[in-house]
């Protein structure tokens, strides 16, 4: 039986292929991993803010908003090389790889935030379709209800910690979870 083989090509490279589906099979089977050309990403100092723009990417990734996300995260470029050469230059499956790794992340992040801050739902809120016309602008809102909190800006807000944030919405539902059980008992 006869092995298959595929060359290793660089991200410039796949996008200059007419066809890439002999790359694209790839894409599903590749374990994901925090490498980049040689360099790993550090997805627990990211800001509220910058969490919030992955998202975002992730909702609608084109090959531009991929690239300037790994510039940033993998921290591509050096005097010699441009962030931009260094990643096009690099091994498509090195993309693949670090791709999924990201989405996987980003799923079970956006899962935990679901059951962690997910509460009870009220039918008048579900009447009006509060969750959906919210949703464009929960964001803005949970740093504008923090920044109040805590006496900051929305901006300061969004340059904590994504992890220091989503704590302190754990502690809050928590605490308004006691309050609502507590005003039921009386």
């Amino acid at each position: 039986m006869q092995g298959f083989s595929i060359n290793n090509i660089t991200i410039k490279e796949y996008f200059e292929l007419k066809d890439s589906s002999e790359y694209d099979i790839f894409i599903d089977t590749l374990q994901p991993t925090n490498v980049f050309n040689g360099k790993r990403c550090n997805l627990s100092k990211l800001t509220f803010d910058e969490v919030e723009v992955i998202k975002k990417i992730f909702l609608n990734p084109t090959i531009e908003n991929i690239k300037d996300l790994f510039i940033e995260l993998f921290r591509l470029g050096t005097i010699e090389v441009s962030a931009i050469n260094e990643f096009l230059n690099t091994s498509i499956f090195d993309l693949f790889r670090s791709k999924k790794y990201i989405q996987e992340w980003l799923t079970n992040l956006i899962e935990t935030e679901n059951k962690q801050l997910a509460g009870i739902p009220d039918d008048k809120l579900i009447m009006i379709n509060a969750a959906e016309r919210l949703k464009a602008v929960s964001h803005l809102l949970t740093k504008i209800k923090l920044a109040e909190q805590f006496g900051k800006s929305p901006s300061e807000i969004g340059n904590w910690k994504y992890i220091t944030v989503f704590t302190i919405l754990i502690a809050n539902k928590i605490n308004n979870d006691i309050q609502i059980d507590y005003s039921r008992q009386k």
